[in-house]
């Protein structure tokens, strides 16, 4: 069964900063669905983790080319998919993703609930845009996974 944390960032910083928190509890080969309308924040967080993993360079959304890859720290692969324009698992099944998951690869997925039935165990962060740049994030962890959110400093 898994557990759901909230966290409400009020900055696009925030949000980069909660990504690198998520990138701390991987551990092993690792799935992260972000989920969210467009402008929710998925790719902040996923620019967050790549961060966080060691990546150096930009991170951006994989829209039109569908997945990006990346090399973190100690030669990690990082692959970052955009399913929105995918027709569903099927699709991503297609890519040959799964097929090359190592023991440390870490998958992050915008758009992952589009294609939920392909990511079983996925720890999902569904992003819900507020006013501003507030966002609202519900963080689902799986089994296993355990995360420790800091207390906001007072006054914020």
């Amino acid at each position: 069964m898994s557990r759901r944390l909230i966290v409400t960032t009020k900055t696009p910083e925030e949000t980069l900063a909660v990504g690198r928190l998520l990138a701390r509890s991987l551990v092993g080969a690792s799935c992260v669905s972000l989920e969210g309308p467009l402008g929710a924040g998925k790719t902040v967080v996923a620019q967050g983790m790549c961060a966080e993993l060691g990546v150096e360079g930009p991170v951006t959304s994989p829209t039109y080319t569908l997945q990006n890859e990346y090399e973190g720290s100690g030669g990690r692969l990082i692959i970052h998919v955009d399913a929105f324009r995918l027709g569903g698992p099927e699709e991503f099944d297609d890519l040959g993703v799964l097929d090359r998951m190592e023991t440390d690869t870490v998958l992050l997925v915008e758009w992952g609930d589009r294609i939920a039935d392909a990511l079983p165990g996925a720890l999902r962060v569904e992003m819900t845009p507020e006013d501003g740049d507030v966002r609202r994030i519900a963080i689902h962890l799986p089994d296993g996974v355990e995360l420790e959110i800091p207390a906001a400093p007072e006054g914020s």
